[in-house]
């Protein structure tokens, strides 16, 4: 991951609000995914692209966490979403 990566939700990705956690489905695979609390937050920031900075940014503002203690925990949800096809790394324009 570099400052200049951006992450984006993969437009085949469809999403709602199931009580306050988010469901995905990946219509091209099929896959269903759930997100917690924190996920649930950040998905709707990701429709456009957004740096680990920004995400990290989202997460502090709403939560009570340092950024020196969640950008590892997000770094390691976006790698993971990009790996199950619900995001994709676009460089920074």
């Amino acid at each position: 991951m570099t400052s200049d990566t951006r992450y984006v939700a993969q437009a085949d990705v469809v999403d709602c609000d199931i009580g306050g956690e988010r469901a995905l489905l990946h219509l091209e695979t099929n896959n269903y995914f759930t997100l917690n609390d924190t996920g649930a937050a950040i998905w709707p920031a990701l429709t456009k692209p957004r740096s680990v900075e920004e995400v990290v940014a989202l997460v502090t503002d709403r939560f009570d966490v340092s950024a020196e203690r969640c950008r590892p925990d997000i770094e390691r949800m976006l790698a993971e979403m990009v790996e199950a096809r619900l995001l994709r790394m676009v460089p920074a324009a």
